[in-house]
């Protein structure tokens, strides 16, 4: 048996370590070099999903209470596809410190379809204007909320008990980005689907005033005019992403003066 010479068994290992560290080299240049190739929205909204799990923290139902009044009517928010109660849980925060002292945020079964939501949306909201004895609330909804809530308003005899509505990022006539997927909400979502035909042939009821934001950046709802609809004041929030509606103070400021401005007598129309 040969016997290894002195200081072989440390070669071997450092050409090892060597080749491991031009491989992983290589493997971090590659990696880089495809991620800068990512376009910079489509990064922006990878990025920010995992921020969205704060929304977790939150209990799925609280008890509806009168809470304290201040100045304005109750405010509720309606989540949209695949989120939760919890997605406003910043927004009502700084709302709050803003006056907005009663929010309410309703939370929808993943079982449910369009039409369900809409019914759950409408009994909350008059479980909400049960609870405050308050004639009519202001709604705030994100993505499918929107939707949502056009659903109950047109179809649940919820438009006089709506005061101002703030819809952000919503499909009203549909996206392309619901054929990434197959399920009964996606398919209604799609821009040639019989369903959003049939809502965009109800007007919004005359005294419910409506802001639509919608922003040329917003991946998930394309093309980007899908977010506005006639009868609303159209504010463009680009280069929000979908998901900065939630996440970004500049945004809830948006949302804070839109619900201001629905205090006012007549808004300018979009």
């Amino acid at each position: 048996m040969s016997k290894r010479k002195k200081g072989e068994g440390t070669d071997f290992w450092a050409k090892v370590g060597g080749s491991l560290v031009a491989g992983g080299a290589f493997v971090k240049d590659h990696a880089r070099d495809l991620y800068e190739s990512i376009d910079p929205d489509v990064r922006r909204h990878l990025l920010q999903m995992p921020l969205l799990s704060y929304s977790l923290l939150g209990s799925r139902d609280d008890p509806v209470e009168p809470g304290e009044p201040d100045g304005h009517p109750p405010l509720v928010f309606v989540h949209g596809l695949g989120g939760s109660r919890g997605d406003f849980m910043l927004m009502s925060w700084y709302l709050w410190f803003h006056g907005r002292k009663r929010s309410y945020r309703i939370h929808f079964e993943r079982r449910q379809d369009i039409p369900e939501m809409a019914r759950a949306l409408a009994s909350f909201v008059r479980k909400v204007k049960k609870a405050t004895r308050e004639p009519r609330v202001d709604i705030v909804a994100h993505s499918l909320g929107g939707v949502v809530t056009r659903v109950a308003l047109a179809r649940n005899r919820l438009g006089t008990s709506v005061a101002t509505v703030v819809t952000m990022g919503s499909p009203h006539h549909g996206t392309w980005s619901a054929r990434y997927a197959s399920t009964v909400k996606t398919r209604e979502l799609r821009p040639d689907s019989e369903f959003i035909r049939e809502i965009n042939e109800k007007p919004w009821p005359k005294k419910v005033k409506v802001f639509n934001f919608f922003s040329s950046n917003d991946l998930l709802i394309t093309p980007h005019e899908s977010a506005v609809t006639d009868g609303a004041v159209h504010v463009d929030m680009s280069p929000a992403t979908h998901y900065d509606y939630l996440l970004e103070r500049t945004c809830w400021t948006r949302v804070r003066k839109a619900l201001e401005d629905g205090l006012k007598p007549n808004p300018d129309r979009g």
